[in-house]
């Protein structure tokens, strides 16, 4: 039979002790907890269709470019040199976002302030656009 552990008896209970939030975690709670006006509510939202925007021009144009540069894509050739897919890929990601890191100032978004959500969704959408345009041109 396995041993049962001794109740403890009604004088001695056991305290918890609430664990104090640092001044940070506090100030950070209260910066969540804050609402945004509906001015910044709507120039989130507008950043938000611009960055949308571009992105998506420049993967379109990306998918004409390489219709254009690697036709239908069984024997790509680029300059002589046989080339794979996934060097496409890579050039393709750091291109446009070379290119995007020099237009979003010109319409107004800090790039400054970009986090890698930011990038990722912007990529994400080039990348996107850039797969099913060339596929439809393909088509």
């Amino acid at each position: 039979m396995a041993k049962q552990k001794k109740k403890a008896k009604s004088g001695e209970t056991e305290r918890k002790e609430t664990p104090q939030k640092a001044p940070e975690a506090q100030a950070e709670a209260r910066k969540v907890l804050k609402k945004k006006s509906p001015e910044e509510r709507r120039r989130a939202q507008i950043e938000g269709i611009k960055k949308t925007l571009v992105s998506s021009i420049l993967g379109i144009i990306s998918g004409v470019i390489c219709y254009n540069l690697l036709g239908n894509g069984t024997d790509m050739m680029l300059g002589g040199v046989r080339v794979e897919w996934h060097f496409i890929l890579l050039n393709l990601i750091l291109i446009t976002t070379i290119v995007q890191r020099f237009i979003y100032p010109l319409i107004g978004i800090d790039v400054l302030s970009f986090k890698g959500k930011d990038w990722f969704y912007v990529e994400f959408i080039v990348v996107d656009l850039w797969a099913v345009t060339w596929t439809i041109l393909l088509n």
